[in-house]
């Protein structure tokens, strides 16, 4: 499994728990069984933090709504819960998650920020 590299990508601070970082990674994400009905959908993140992601997705979701994360580079999955939904006129919904926990290793990024190893 080889680690992602932070090469070309643009990178943001501010007032955030954790900086961001420009990264298309591929991830899966799939609804628990108890909120509603099964999907299973794979997607890129547009951005990443240690804290959670911003990913284009097709299927409807609503804040504070659980959801499993899947890297599948390398199959770890987290709890995320979403944090917030953008409707674009045309495309998919832009979508923001939370981890239920920081998980900084998550994204396999060899050199990360140094606010995401605290």
């Amino acid at each position: 499994m080889a680690a992602q590299q932070l090469t070309k990508s643009k990178t943001w601070s501010g007032k955030r728990r954790s900086q961001r970082i420009e990264l298309s990674a591929a991830v899966v994400l799939h609804r628990r069984p108890t909120e509603g009905p099964q999907f299973s959908e794979r997607t890129q993140t547009l951005i990443v933090n240690a804290h959670g992601a911003l990913v284009a997705l097709a299927e409807n979701v609503a804040p504070e709504q659980r959801l499993f994360m899947q890297n599948t580079n390398s199959g770890e999955q987290k709890e995320c819960r979403v944090v917030y939904v953008k409707k674009e006129l045309a495309g998919p919904t832009k979508v923001a998650v939370e981890f239920t926990r920081p998980a900084p290793t998550f994204w396999c990024i060899a050199y990360p920020p140094a606010d995401w190893v605290r």
